[in-house]
Order: C-alpha cells, then structure tokens, then sequence
C-alpha cells in the first residue's frame, strides 16, 4: 500500500452496491446510462450480468423490468456524506426522466436504490442501507450475489449467498438477460 499524502491519514475506499431497474424504452440504454453516470460520482469496478423480471405489485400487463447491481468505489468526500451521495442519484433518476409519487409503484426508465454500503447499517432521513426491502427481492440478491456471494449482509449476520437462499419459494424467480 502506498503512503497517504497526508500524514497519519489514510482514506480507504468505500465499495457501495446500487440496485439499477428500468421497465420503460430501451431499457438496456437507461441501465448503461445510469452507469456511465456512475463513472461521474465514483468508479465503477463491476457490473453485474441482466435480469428480466416481473413487474411485481404492479398492474397486469405492466412491462418487465431489467436489473442489474453496480459496484461502485467512492472516494473519500463522497463516502463521508452519504445523503448527498442519494441526492446525486435521484439527480441521475430525474435527468433520465424518473418521476417518484411518494406512495405510488410506477413504470420507470430508470431505478437506482443504494442496497449495501460497505459493512455500515445507515439510517438517515431518506436513506436506509442495507436497503429495507432488498432481503425480500429475488432481482436484487441474485445480482448481488454474483459479485460478493460471501460478503456479510450488514445486520443480518447472513452472507449475501444465503439471503438469497433463504428466499421463500412465492418470491417470484427473475431469468438471465438476454435469453438464449
């Protein structure tokens, strides 16, 4: 390891996990957009594979959505200020044409949730990690897992591979993208 430029200092990395979705347009565009964005606010290291998944709790006949888990290191200012870290992502959201309803589950070109953030548990006024819902999702541990299969959920005492087979079996499957 190098010497830090600043004495008796040394920053390391965070490594955060941000959930992306998108079920309107050209949802593979929105996802790669929202990741080239990423590049802009930190380094994008890994990217996980695509999944096609069903538009759950939301009206028959709904588009399925594509997701995908990026892996992103952040510097040392941004790791020091997660809130504003969220507010650059609802930025992306809305540049990309995202409308959040508070209350209401709506299509979206494009989705981006912070799931895991390191190894802290955050509880800050709109924004809790590990995300409050991710351990009940199938299109969110699954591409976890394919990048950090044995790093401990944060809280959970569990790994990332085991959230996911502990999923009960009606938490609807999610099938690789594209398909063969």
């Amino acid at each position: 390891m190098r010497p830090s430029p600043h004495r008796g200092a040394t920053f390391a990395a965070v490594i955060i996990h941000i959930a992306t979705g998108s079920n309107l347009g050209e949802r593979t565009v929105h996802l790669d957009r929202a990741e080239t964005e990423f590049g802009r606010i930190g380094f994008v290291r890994r990217i996980s594979p695509t999944y096609e998944t069903a538009a759950v709790g939301m009206a028959p006949g709904t588009p399925d959505f594509l997701n995908r888990v990026v892996e992103v290191e952040l510097d040392a200012a941004r790791q020091r200020d997660p809130a504003s870290f969220m507010q650059a992502l609802l930025g992306i959201e809305r540049d990309m044409g995202r409308t959040r309803v508070e209350g209401s589950v709506q299509s979206r070109p494009i989705d981006l949730d912070i799931v895991l953030w390191g190894d802290r548990i955050l509880d800050l006024p709109g924004l809790l990690v590990p995300h409050p819902r991710m351990l009940g999702r199938r299109f969110v541990l699954q591409p976890l897992a394919d990048l950090i299969p044995d790093v401990t959920v944060p809280g959970t005492g569990m790994t990332v591979a085991d959230c996911l087979a502990a999923l009960p079996a009606e938490v609807p499957d999610i099938a690789p993208w594209p398909t063969a």
